[in-house]
């Protein structure tokens, strides 16, 4: 949500040119939803290839080192899972600063310095 956040600050001025040259508020919600969501899909992948990758390593290692079988426990399910998450919380947070976005008055957010 914070990255949201700085990001809607940052692009202050865009989002005021891009109202003052007719962009519904529909337009400008959509744009920062689908942003936060694909910056998510992105994340949550990622942190899928990670988060399994450290499962394994410590499966091998118990395996290894203590002699006991343990077995690393990632599934397709529980990758699609952390994905879907990912997406879910990432849209989420995106609500409040793409309505905070889309209610900017366009003279001002243009008047606005970074």
């Amino acid at each position: 949500m914070n990255t949201m956040l700085m990001s809607v600050m940052e692009r202050t001025r865009e989002i005021g040119i891009m109202k003052a040259i007719g962009a519904t508020n529909g337009n400008i919600l959509s744009q920062f939803l689908l942003e936060a969501g694909t910056i998510s899909l992105i994340g949550g992948i990622l942190g899928c290839i990670v988060g399994a990758g450290i499962a394994k390593v410590v499966s091998l290692g118990i395996t290894e080192y203590v002699g006991m079988e343990m077995p690393w426990g990632i599934t397709l399910w529980v990758l699609t899972g952390g994905v879907l998450i990912a997406i879910i919380v990432g849209v989420l947070s995106a609500l409040y600063p793409a309505g905070k976005a889309m209610k900017m008055n366009p003279v001002e957010a243009m008047r606005r310095r970074k």
